[in-house]
């Protein structure tokens, strides 16, 4: 009897196993394996093979969290590793606002109520941010202020369930879909007509679950639903029978609403009395609006895949840089990249202290309320002595200006199409390669091709390089800027850095760029009729071209390019490869980049 292949999970390899296996039996010497009645046999015996071996082979891959796929499963086996997937994250704005009365008032106190707040209107979608608590202000000559509240995007539930410990079954299962479980409140009555009430705190450590402690516990169950679970005296207080359980938090879009910058007020007030105040008018202060962020869509499979076994590896302290990552992304989960680095590697070294520069996805830096809510929360998990430090990322832009040629008579395409072929490819590539990131590279070679495999018309292409730093203006103040390329730059004779225009206290009436001059970076103005330059100042700074450093002796900037103050300051680098080290993160700013095509 020949030896039998039992490792096929191919339907037609299975039947022509069965078939070789009955032919070396004497007893099917004579049979006719091609016969309607003994091939249809074959065929049942094959498909039972086959799906018995297929769900088998599932079976075995559910069983181990780097291969499972189902989402359930990869869930319950990160629970096994002592890891709670992210849900999702609502985006989070903070704002100041007054409530001025138009009549003298008795009022001494304003609550804005929870589940309340603010509309805003972003990308043509209108979004409601509300609070999640009552937040009170008091009041003073007829006016109340709210200072730095932070509202969250989404709308405010509340469940509520009575404990009945006869229902052995009894879970408190949270049905929504889209719960931020961040802004969960979870209350206790002793009973259904009390008014009094115990809050519930999450418990992340059993260890800290004493018989007397005041927490639950919270699990992702099916269909992306949360449960939660009260103590059994010994690990956290066993809640009495007949209790009113009380479950508010909000349910959210997610990212979506993440760069909401405009509110209009919405919320509703009581006074110390809980009568709602009249005759009054309400004033938000732009200047205080911190730009919602942070808002993220429910940990997908894949991160929590990556993310369960760091997470239990990390122990619940930050030792190594690994540690310090892995905690960030599971304290914000909005992250696009994370390094993390020591004070010694900076120059000059800085002992004891340890740098996390964070690259949101959703903006170029974190707000400084988000930086200092991760460093408190970070003090949980850290060890004695060594301080965490969030920093900025800096952002090194690379843009190409790409002249594409193309054969006008092996296509039908037009120039347009020919271009935005090529910018779609392109856009492919830098989302996929992993090129925007800390310690990114952009190599040129593999852009170039890329642009020329974007339509079998293309022949050839002429891609350049640039690279760019913005550096925000420190308006009115006469500063020092240094500004960091970590990429050589071009030495040549003709000028290779650049800069938009701005105004600085010595030049009041002219808008001013900057420009390299032999080492030396200097300041001049157009000629308003010839458009030729004029120089104002030949000695304004200097550039390093090995280095890939600019310097700028205090400048005095009045003005800069853009409404936030913004100067972008362009390079023209050594090489066509582009690298980024440390704290510096690689972006390619297609958006800005220039792609034309043209017929030969």
């Amino acid at each position: 009897m020949p030896y039998t292949q039992v490792a096929n999970l191919d339907f037609d390899q299975i039947k022509t196993s069965l078939k070789d296996y009955l032919r070396s039996n004497s007893d099917f010497t004579d049979y006719d394996f091609e016969g309607s009645a003994l091939s249809n046999m074959i065929d049942v015996l094959a498909y039972n093979t086959y799906y018995s071996a297929f769900n088998a082979n599932m079976v075995v891959n559910e069983m181990f969290i780097d291969s499972a796929s189902l989402r359930d499963n990869v869930v319950s086996l990160a629970k096994q590793l002592g890891y709670r997937p992210k849900s999702k994250t609502a985006s989070t704005a903070y704002l100041s606002f007054s409530v001025t009365y138009a009549n003298p008032t008795n009022d001494t106190e304003l609550s804005l109520l929870a589940g309340s707040g603010f509309l805003s209107s972003w990308d043509n979608i209108l979004y409601q941010f509300v609070t999640a608590r009552d937040t009170k202000a008091q009041v003073v000559n007829g006016v109340a202020t709210f200072t730095n509240i932070p509202i969250k995007e989404g709308s405010l539930i509340t469940n509520t369930y009575t404990y009945n410990s006869a229902l052995k079954s009894q879970r408190f299962i949270i049905d929504n879909p889209g719960v931020d479980t961040s802004t969960l409140i979870v209350k206790v009555y002793p009973s259904a007509s009390a008014t009094l009430f115990k809050e519930y705190t999450l418990a992340d450590n059993i260890l800290e679950a004493k018989p007397t402690s005041e927490v639950y516990f919270l699990d992702e169950v099916a269909e992306q639903r949360y449960e939660i679970i009260f103590g059994d005296g010994v690990m956290g207080k066993q809640i009495a029978d007949s209790s009113k359980i009380e479950v508010s938090y909000i349910v959210t879009a997610g990212a979506d609403a993440n760069g909401a910058k405009s509110f209009t007020f919405s919320g509703n007030l009581l006074n110390q009395n809980q009568v709602a105040p009249n005759n009054f008018s309400t004033s938000i202060n732009t200047s205080s609006i911190v730009v919602a962020s942070g808002g993220a869509e429910i940990e997908s499979v894949d991160k929590i895949k990556f993310q369960a076994p760091k997470m239990f590896a990390a122990q619940d302290r930050a030792v190594t840089a690994d540690d310090y990552g892995t905690i960030v992304r599971n304290l914000y989960p909005a992250v696009s990249d994370i390094i993390v680095f020591g004070g010694e590697e900076n120059d000059p070294p800085e002992y004891g202290k340890v740098f996390i520069a964070i690259k949101p996805s959703d903006a170029a830096a974190l707000t400084s309320i988000t930086k200092e809510d991760i460093r408190k929360k970070l003090s949980d998990y850290r060890v004695a002595s060594i301080t965490p430090q969030i920093v900025d990322p800096s952002i090194l832009y690379v843009e190409v200006d790409s002249k594409i040629y193309y054969d006008s008579t092996a296509t039908e395409l037009t120039q347009t199409a020919i271009r935005d072929l090529a910018i779609t490819e392109f856009q492919k590539y830098i989302d996929t390669s992993q090129t925007e990131k800390f310690k990114g590279k952009f190599r040129h070679s593999k852009a170039v091709a890329v642009i020329d495999n974007a339509e079998r018309a293309i022949n050839s292409n002429l891609t350049a390089v640039t690279m760019r730093k913005d550096f925000p203006a420190q308006i009115n103040t006469t500063t020092f800027y240094e500004v960091c390329y970590q990429n050589a730059f071009l030495d040549d004779d003709d000028p290779v850095v650049s800069s938009t225009g701005f105004v600085v206290t010595e030049y009041p009436n002219y808008t001013v760029y900057l420009e390299d001059r032999k080492g030396k970076i200097v300041l001049y103005r157009l000629d308003s009729v010839t458009g030729d330059k004029v120089l104002l100042d030949d000695n304004i700074g200097t550039a390093d071209y090995t280095k890939g450093e600019i310097k700028l002796y205090d400048v005095t900037i009045i003005k800069g390019t853009f409404s936030d103050n913004r100067i972008e300051l362009r390079v023209k680098p050594l090489v066509n490869d582009v690298t980024a080290l440390r704290e510096v993160y690689l972006d390619v700013d297609v958006a800005k980049s220039s792609f034309v095509a043209y017929p030969e």
